[in-house]
């Protein structure tokens, strides 16, 4: 992982712009900072309902597991 300062804003308070690089075998990730990244278990976002979902249009999918539904 590798993380690269764009630039340094002049502003007291300013988001820190830059790029986070994950490299792996596979196709490497670029990612745009300031962003989000979640802890997630099987895939799963812990605690996110449907409020959450439908307040926001960030969230793109939802995946629910199968033992949901039991």
């Amino acid at each position: 992982m590798q993380f690269t300062l764009q630039s340094t804003s002049s502003a007291k308070f300013a988001p820190r712009i830059g790029k986070v690089l994950l490299q792996r075998l596979s196709p490497s990730d670029l990612i745009p900072t300031p962003n989000l990244l979640t802890s997630t278990s099987r895939g799963v976002i812990p605690h996110l309902s449907r409020d959450h979902h439908n307040k926001t249009d960030a969230v793109r999918w939802v995946n629910i597991p199968f033992e949901s539904f039991r």
